[in-house]
């Protein structure tokens, strides 16, 4: 009875081991209760982007050509003014002052004012036959006669001329402007509003 013992209790164990990895091989060769996951789709895949560019010109839109409007000359017509007063002292002198064909072209266009700060209208007569042009200096916002220049021109030439003499107000309306004042105020102004410097061609 004692040696059938252990025979049996050895068996009993190794049965109960064999039992134990019969049970862990079914468990490794079963299929899981849950199957894997997909391979996932959303993964960021590294993909080599070759941008292409076509340069495509676009025909130009023509556009008429607008030339721009030439100056035109000053006219008595262009403003109302006033000639010099009767009963004011009107004073005339003699002025010798070289004038280049440039310049004289200015004095014949003259000047037409767009806005109160331009504060002159000049415009001229002339010339004739004999080349004498007379110039009209007024002030823009009253349309008092300042001043007069006459101007010789020589027409046989290349268009070159000179101021032979002016003539000016000398009212209360100019605070009674004598030679020198009125000289002064006319070369400032064909400075100013012609372009005409008139320092360069005094004698």
């Amino acid at each position: 009875m004692l040696a059938t013992e252990p025979q049996q209790s050895l068996l009993r164990r190794s049965s109960s081991i064999w039992r134990r990895f019969s049970r862990r091989d079914r468990r490794s060769n079963s299929p899981p209760d849950h199957p894997p996951p997909p391979p996932s789709h959303n993964k960021l895949q590294k993909r080599n982007l070759i941008a292409h560019m076509h340069r495509i010109d676009a025909p130009g839109v023509r556009r008429p050509v607008t030339k721009p409007t030439p100056p035109s000359r000053a006219l008595a017509s262009d403003m109302k003014t006033t000639n010099f007063p009767a009963s004011a002292p009107i004073h005339t002198v003699s002025w010798n002052v070289f004038l280049t064909p440039e310049q004289i072209h200015h004095f014949f266009m003259g000047f037409r004012p767009e806005q109160m700060e331009d504060k002159w209208f000049i415009y001229s007569e002339g010339p004739d036959r004999t080349g004498k042009l007379k110039v009209h200096f007024f002030r823009s916002w009253t349309g008092i006669k300042i001043a007069e220049l006459f101007v010789v021109i020589d027409t046989k030439g290349e268009g070159a001329g000179k101021i032979v003499g002016i003539k000016w107000n000398g009212s209360e309306e100019t605070n009674g402007m004598n030679e020198e004042e009125a000289k002064y105020m006319i070369s400032t102004t064909c400075a100013w509003v012609l372009g005409v410097d008139l320092e360069k061609g005094k004698s």
